[in-house]
């Protein structure tokens, strides 16, 4: 295991080793810059976001009236576990962020990320004492120190000092980071706590197997049910993300890998019509699916029926919109022998095809008068007749059908037959627009991206932050469909290990939608935002290719350099030049672009810098 600085600027560590762990001590946490960056505000709209996760601002305040009342009502057992259990998934979370802020830096550049995470959430400032790792079996043993706590500050002000520590959520957070990161069971436990009465919150991270009398600790990561809270059971949804490799070679097992063609979302308006989907998919009931052009109607038919109980059987699914109107009622119900010119072997209908599974009607507000009553006739008694045909065929048939238009308008219009209408309501779910799913884009525009990216051959190096904001910003009037169109017209004028840049986010306003510069965060600075793709080109990579450094940032880089001691500028364009290349793997046009320069300049002083190291005499 290396034990080379987190921080390469400042002094490096002490660490020996002993019986094959290696002891680090003085640890210093890396800048947080890259951290800091992946932070965006939207404040027209409402949203924050920290990398792909949508965050909110909560005054200390609201946050320790809540925490009190929730000790009074429901007691401490109760309100220590909540706490507890909502920290450990927080701190899964932001370990997803640390690995891919910082998944091509070393163990610790990646553990300190945790730390620094909870400090930018302004929840505590953490000090790193001491790591031990096992050379066979990787982290051993964690010792750091809280100040500042939230959750003392608020016990404090309402209880006094305790006699227990009870920083829950903190110690909740540190088991959920390091376990995400290690792929194993890891525990915080609190030494001291400032609610205690100590100068500072001392705490403790070490597998759950290295400790004594776990069972009084694990107790409050578990969800607890009550004699008045009967757990529902539910259908379990299948992991809508990718797993995360973890950085120190084991998996997290508890991730599933996604479907590519099932929805994904983690908006409110997503899970509403998810939580529906799944209630309504156990029964044999009709579902009317509404919603703009392009929502993804298909798609969560598909869902519905990958749910019910027909999952095995036939999902047969037609566009009513794209039939013409003299033979949709063939196409629906079949053909008999001699039903008109040409048809001179009988032919079975879409309902026939689908018996004994599901059908799905799409666009079914087109059909003619004369196809709505026979269509009505089949969801009245399961029975059909084949077009030309006097003979009655039984079907079990379960319909889905689904609709932009307003059907209740169309049957006041006259183009539609209200009883069919009422056959059809029996359990509308209405998708929402993605001008309203906010939420859902960077889990979309994550799965699209790999998707289109394996379909197309291209290895994309993730999203750049301009890029990222204006796809938040977007309206999208189109929908998903208008989405998975720009996005794979992107990744088509990307190259190879490219990130996907607001160059490449052409047409967006094509059809109106609204494009604004809403983020307080510059578009032409910033880290990439990373995908988890197989075979991508490194984070690295892509952060250093979006442009121009700030001005602070490179004062704050030059005056660190200055305070070690006199450079020669020289050196300064060469070291500069060298990390390019590396970046770019060689490549002299797009290390060009990373220095600002064409590339006959950076070749000629790569010859330069060649022609002065041949004339050094050894």
């Amino acid at each position: 295991m290396t034990t080379s600085p987190i921080d390469d600027t400042e002094a490096p560590r002490q660490s020996r080793s002993r019986h094959g762990i290696n002891i680090i001590t003085d640890l210093r946490f890396p800048d947080m810059q890259d951290l800091v960056d992946r932070l965006y505000f939207n404040p027209k709209e409402g949203l924050i976001w920290l990398g792909d996760k949508r965050m909110m601002l909560m005054h200390v305040e609201s946050f320790g009236a809540l925490r009190q009342e929730l000790l009074e009502s429901n007691g401490v057992e109760f309100t220590r576990g909540l706490l507890t259990r909502v920290g450990y998934l927080t701190g899964q979370r932001d370990a997803d962020l640390a690995i891919q802020a910082r998944g091509t830096g070393n163990e610790l550049d990646i553990c300190a990320a945790g730390g620094q995470l909870h400090a930018l959430s302004g929840i505590v400032e953490v000090e790193p004492v001491c790591i031990e790792f096992d050379q066979a079996k990787g982290y051993k043993y964690g010792e750091f120190t809280w100040k500042r706590s939230v959750e003392s500050d608020v016990h404090i002000a309402a209880n006094g000092v305790s006699t227990d520590p009870i920083c829950w959520m903190e110690v909740g957070y540190s088991s959920g980071f390091m376990s995400r990161l290690m792929g194993r069971h890891l525990l915080a436990r609190e030494m001291e706590c400032q609610g205690c009465g100590h100068s500072r919150c001392r705490v403790i991270v070490k597998p759950v197997e290295d400790w004594d009398n776990t069972e009084d600790d694990l107790k409050y990561f578990q969800p607890r049910v009550t004699d008045h809270r009967r757990a529902q059971p539910t259908r379990p949804v299948k992991a809508t993300t990718l797993p995360t490799p973890s950085p120190f070679g084991l998996e997290d097992s508890g991730t599933a890998q996604t479907d590519f063609d099932r929805p994904v979302g983690s908006s409110s308006a997503y899970h509403i019509a998810m939580h529906k989907i799944l209630r309504v998919a156990g029964t044999n009931a009709t579902v009317l699916l509404l919603g703009e052009s392009g929502v993804g109607k298909t798609m969560f038919a598909h869902e519905l029926h990958r749910n019910s109980l027909r999952a095995n059987t036939p999902f047969v699914e037609i566009n009513c919109a794209a039939i013409p109107e003299q033979l949709i009622e063939s196409e629906l119900f079949g053909v008999q022998r001699g039903a008109y010119s040409g048809a001179t072997d009988p032919r079975p209908g879409r309902f026939e095809i689908a018996d004994g599974g599901t059908i799905f009607l799409d666009e079914v507000a087109t059909l003619s008068m004369t196809a709505q009553g026979k269509l009505l006739r089949v969801l009245q008694s399961g029975h059909l007749e084949r077009l030309g045909s006097n003979k009655t065929i039984k079907v079990d048939v379960r319909v889905i059908a689904a609709t932009n238009e307003d059907l209740a308008s169309a049957v006041k219009a006259g183009r539609f037959r209200s009883d069919l209408f009422y056959r059809l309501n029996v359990f509308p779910i209405t998708i929402a627009p993605l001008r309203e799913r906010k939420d859902d884009l960077p889990l979309l525009l994550d799965s699209v991206m790999r998707r289109l990216s394996t379909r197309h051959g291209r290895q994309l190096a993730g999203v750049t932050p301009r890029a990222l904001q204006v796809i938040l910003d977007y309206h999208w009037p189109g929908n998903i469909r208008e989405f998975e169109n720009v996005i794979e017209r992107a990744i088509i004028l990307a190259d190879d290990g490219d990130l996907l840049d607001i160059r490449h986010l052409s047409g967006l306003d094509a059809l109106g939608g609204q494009l604004e510069r809403i983020g307080t965060v510059s578009w032409d600075t910033g880290p990439a935002i990373g995908i988890r793709m197989p075979d991508v080109v490194p984070p690295s990579v892509g952060a250093a290719q979006q442009g121009n450094a700030s001005h602070d940032q490179l004062l704050a880089l030059v005056k660190r350099t200055l305070q070690r001691g006199p450079v020669r500028l020289s050196e300064i364009e060469e070291v500069y030049i060298e990390v390019a290349m590396q970046l770019s793997d060689k490549n002299i046009s797009r290390a060009a672009t990373l220095l600002g320069l064409s590339r006959a300049q950076l070749d000629y002083r790569l010859k330069k810098m060649s022609l002065d190291e041949s004339s050094v005499s050894p």
